[in-house]
């Protein structure tokens, strides 16, 4: 199994990476559990599965989180190849924790204070979001994609494409002699 997980703060553009990568590479994007209540616009099956408690079984567990007080979390069993997952910090400690055999290859996604109030995040979650930084500084991400509001979409499109061309297991397929991802 491998994992392409995607971590940034409210805002940043994680979303928005996910489906780029997926209708790029036809990855599945993995739809999380929660028990947090549905926001405005959201559906159930496409942003999270909204549910009332967690009741997994340990062993069935990807990865789990706790945020802005309620449940996040994903099943093993919604992995079957390769897939994308939009994880917080602590979740993505937590999957490489509980599934060591997994291949794991991380993004992070920064976008400036700026750039996330204009996108319509609260400052109020802005500011809850700046408690979760101190979990960053301890966690190696594999590329990190500052999606600021001055990058247009293909700008965002070609960062994407470049960064999928440098994961390890693609790079194996796409690079058989030996040549690197700047010469595709």
């Amino acid at each position: 199994m491998k994992l392409i997980t995607i971590t940034g703060l409210s805002g940043a553009g994680k979303d928005t990476v996910a489906r780029i990568m997926s209708e790029m590479t036809d990855w599945p994007i993995i739809c999380s559990y929660t028990t947090r209540p549905m926001r405005e616009g959201e559906q159930e099956g496409r942003e999270h599965h909204f549910v009332k408690e967690f009741n997994v079984d340990p062993d069935e567990v990807l990865a789990y989180t706790q945020y802005g007080g309620y449940e996040y979390w994903a099943t093993v069993d919604q992995v079957k190849d390769i897939a994308i997952y939009i994880v917080d910090e602590v979740g993505l400690i937590d999957l490489k924790d509980r599934h060591p055999e997994i291949q794991v290859y991380s993004f992070y996604i920064k976008s400036s204070t700026v750039t996330r109030l204009a996108r319509g995040v609260k400052l109020s979650r802005i500011l809850r979001d700046v408690e979760r930084l101190n979990a960053v500084m301890g966690i190696k991400f594999d590329r990190r994609i500052f999606n600021n509001g001055g990058m247009s979409k293909e700008d965002l499109r070609y960062k994407v494409a470049q960064y999928v061309c440098t994961i390890p297991f693609v790079m194996e397929k796409l690079s058989p002699f030996g040549e690197t991802s700047s010469t595709f």
